[in-house]
């Protein structure tokens, strides 16, 4: 307000002079620091306060009532920001122009050349003209920014808050001074968050032209708006020239949009795609897609013709009906492998053997252990053609409950009969498959198998603990129900066993019962050798009695027998082909040992602080069968896992028998300590190594010009792109680096006499060789086999504006390759060329 009534002052005194005098110029000399204000109470558009300042003087014209700044001039006005060389303010029009001024050392450049804020947004420019009323203005050689893109022009007008003109403008994305490319145009319309319309458009790539378009219209939005899908054009060896992925795209609303694409092969192909995508925030979203591929590839009398028909559909489906209600779907119907052998180049498609679907609805009553779920499935085998489905499988749990527990009950003070908890679940399972007639012969020829039951099982434990050890006796009870069983008939004839399917409900139970004792020994030896502190084993041994009765007998109704061609009675399940199985047979009485140990080491980590880790993890188990007539010891099994410091993990198993084993017969019920002094046989081992360790960075040491650091590391031919040196500094890269190995070895040999190995070597490793250059490997070797297994590069370039990528498969069936070189911008992602192959050949 001080500057405002000096102001008043300055133009009442200037007029009184004026018409004294006739002198219409006011000057006034501006010190540096000082600012000063324009006042709003005049007449004029302007209605609020004016900022101004300059490093030379301001002129105030009165007679046309205008304000003229000079020399590093600065004028601010609500959210409008202007700094020039020169300014002019013209109040009554609420009309702004600034310029700059030639460089007085003789460049032939200008200097202080307008920069103008609106709010957020800046424009550059040689010459600007602006209306603070209208918002409207016209800026020559200008330059700004909108929606990440970037817009030069010979003259640029605003002619409302959202529409510029351009005049032989560009638009680019790349932030350059000298843009990698840019869209050219002599006409360009700019709608802000809209589009860019350009007439025509001109693509230059380092100020070379490469094609041109009559029109083109850009995206300058973030988010979805409809618009056709730009196609590509190719070339492939079996079907010829093609358009791809041409189509339109359409954003319904903000809750639905649909794409629809097509492509085209001049040699007999013609492939349609569609996708409808659905969302409504917090509630649901999914996606419905639909693929058809039609070829006629050749005449009809050729002998070598391609005639086939294709199809996919896909939906994806995720819900939360209400907290405790959600329902999922993921569903992948195809009509056979040849849809992704004709369509794809993904190789995880190419690999694919089944196509897996799944509806679940999923319920649970919050403050109860109850939970139901239902489920449809679906596994197709793209290979076969076989196919199974489960219609439905509805499940219903009640977690583990404490029925003598109240809601004041303490944790802490449990009685023994306050621990026993009970459990229950219940299954209601029906399966639809078609499976071929003769596994062996691919040919077509299916038969069709239905199956359905109900699986309901109740699991009782009464845990006790008694001092240091736990007792914890179990009952568990199946029962089952099916609408089906098989009968089995010797035919005379030939020999052979006829397996009939006979309808009628079935049902039959089983059980099992038993008591686990479960304690704790924990060894410390205190330490202080080169930094150890400390060792620490635990044994962890468990011991197990499980009885389960002889559910073949014919009280129990799940077993019968027939005669075979030899006169022995052969015993069967009923249920051996229905969902849930049949019930065990033989009885079991089976004592179980299980030694754990787990060795631990404390070490000096700092002066107040320790650190432990795991050394080695190893257990044990041995089972004896009191019931068995014969070889009642089970095999010894063995499985350890280890750490070696953080870059190596080892683990693995093996089993051992007790038995002598005799070639054409088998294990026999005699030690082999008694024959061979031998304890016991390796009958499987294995074992896996992964390790996993990174390395390098890229570090750039301070330097004076950005510019120099920028040429380092753009540059891709020279030595400097490790080490460079600006001035008297260098600027060093190491390369940044990660490799994974894994490494799996397995040999069973149940009969001595054949050995079965398999030992796999895996790897990926990845390295920056530059800042800009990336490059990845992973590959498989079976050692054995002498075989590597998909094994796949990629090698990468950031390009600044661009991105180059290279992906190779180098051996197998779907070995190839593909190169694409795209802009960066997403807005821009179908402006690329691409080359790539696969088994067909190159297009």
């Amino acid at each position: 307000m001080k500057y405002s009534i000096i102001i008043l002052i300055i133009f009442a005194v200037s007029n009184i002079y004026s018409q004294q005098t006739g002198d219409s110029l006011l000057y006034i000399p501006i010190n540096d620091s000082l600012k000063k204000s324009v006042d709003s109470t005049q007449s004029s558009d302007i209605n609020a306060i004016i900022e101004y300042s300059a490093s030379d003087s301001a002129i105030f014209d009165i007679k046309n009532d205008k304000l003229m700044l000079y020399n590093d001039a600065q004028l601010k006005y609500k959210e409008y920001d202007l700094k020039a060389a020169r300014i002019i303010l013209f109040r009554e029009s609420s009309i702004m122009e600034a310029n700059g001024i030639p460089d007085t050392a003789g460049s032939g450049k200008m200097i202080g050349t307008p920069i103008f804020m609106e709010g957020s947004k800046r424009y550059d420019a040689s010459k600007l003209r602006y209306n603070f009323e209208t918002r409207q203005g016209v800026i020559d050689m200008g330059s700004t920014e909108l929606e990440g893109g970037f817009y030069v022009g010979e003259k640029i007008k605003k002619v409302d808050e959202d529409i510029y003109f351009i005049k032989n403008g560009r638009y680019t994305t790349c932030d350059k001074a000298d843009p990698d490319y840019y869209f050219g145009s002599p006409k360009l319309k700019v709608i802000q968050g809209d589009r860019v319309i350009a007439e025509p458009v001109y693509l230059f790539i380092d100020d070379v032209p490469i094609f041109a378009l009559p029109f083109g219209l850009f995206p300058n939005h973030s988010g979805r708006s409809s618009g056709i899908i730009p196609p590509a054009y190719g070339e492939d060896p079996t079907y010829g020239r093609y358009l791809s992925h041409l189509g339109y795209f359409w954003a319904i609303n903000d809750f639905f949009d649909l794409a629809l694409k097509g492509n085209y092969y001049t040699k007999g192909r013609i492939d349609l795609n569609s996708r409808f995508r659905y969302v409504l925030r917090y509630k649901l979203s999914g996606s419905a897609e639909l693929g058809g591929s039609r070829i006629r590839l050749g005449e009809e009398n050729d002998n070598d013709k391609i005639f086939s028909d294709e199809w996919r559909i896909g939906v994806y489906h995720n819900q939360t009906i209400n907290p405790t209600t959600s329902l999922t779907a993921n569903v992948n119907f195809l009509s056979s492998k040849n849809y992704y052998n004709t369509s794809t180049n993904n190789l995880d498609d190419l690999l694919r053997q089944n196509a897996l679907s799944n509806i679940t609805l999923n319920k649970y009553w919050e403050g109860t252990p109850n939970s139901v779920s239902i489920n449809y499935s679906r596994d197709q085998n793209l290979s076969t053609g076989e196919i199974s489905q489960t219609v439905p499988n509805v499940t219903f749990n009640r977690t583990q409950t404490y029925p003598f527990r109240g809601k004041n009950t303490s944790l802490f003070e449990l009685k023994w009969y306050e621990q026993f908890s009970y459990s229950y679940s219940s299954q209601l399972k029906y399966i639809d498959e078609k499976r071929l007639v003769n596994p062996a012969f691919i040919n077509g020829s299916f038969n069709r198998n239905t199956r359905g039951g109900i699986l309901q099982r109740v699991n009782l434990n009464a845990p006790v603990k008694i001092g240091e050890f736990s007792f914890a006796p179990y009952f568990n009870y199946n029962e089952v129900w099916y609408n089906k069983s098989i009968e089995k008939v010797l035919n005379s004839a030939d020999s052979t066993v006829i397996t009939s399917d006979i309808k009628g409900f079935k049902a039959f139970r089983y059980f099992n019962t038993g008591i686990s004792l479960n304690t704790r020994l924990i060894g410390l030896f205190n330490t202080n050798i080169l930094g150890v502190k400390g060792l620490r084993h635990t044994i962890t041994p468990s011991l197990n009695y499980t009885y389960t009765p002889d559910f073949s007998k014919p009280e129990w109704n799940a077993y019968k027998s027939y005669i075979n061609q030899f006169g022995e009675e052969v015993k069967y399940s009923i249920f051996e082909r229905e969902v849930f199985g049949g019930a065990p047979i033989g009885e079991q009485q089976s004592l179980n040992l299980s030694i754990g140990n787990i060795f631990e080491m404390k070490v000096k980590d700092t002066d107040s602080t320790d650190k432990k880790f795991q050394l080695l993890n190893i257990t044990a188990g041995l089972g004896y069968n009191f019931a068995a007539d014969s070889l009642k010891f089970s095999e010894i099994g063995l499985s350890y896992r280890t750490e070696i410091g953080s870059f190596l993990s080892v683990s693995g198993g093996a089993s051992f028998n007790l038995y002598k084993y005799i070639s054409g017969v088998g294990r026999i019920n005699k030690f082999l300590w008694k024959d061979e002094k031998k304890i016991a046989q390796l009958t499987r081992f294995n074992i896996s190594l992964s390790s996993s360790i990174a390395g390098g960075e890229i570090v750039n040491e301070t330097t004076d010009s950005t510019k120099e650091q920028e040429d380092l590391s753009e540059g891709s031919t020279h030595e400097s792109e490790y080490v460079g040196v600006y001035g008297d500094k260098p600027v060093n890269f190491s390369i940044p680096w990660s490799v994974t190995l894994n490494y799996n070895y397995s040999l069973s040999k149940p009969d001595p006499s054949v050995i079965t190995k398999y030992s796999n070597l895996s790897g990926n490793l990845n390295f920056n060789l530059t800042r800009n250059w990336k490059v990845s490997f992973s590959a498989s070797y079976d050692i054995f086999a002498k075989q590597f297994a998909a094994p796949y590069i990629t090698i990468y370039r950031d390009l600044h504006c661009w991105e180059m990528s290279f992906n190779w498969v180098p051996t197998g069936i779907y070995r190839g390759y593909k190169f694409e070189l795209r802009i960066k911008a997403p807005q821009l992602q179908d402006v690329k060329v691409t080359k790539q192959t696969n088994y067909r050949g190159v297009f």
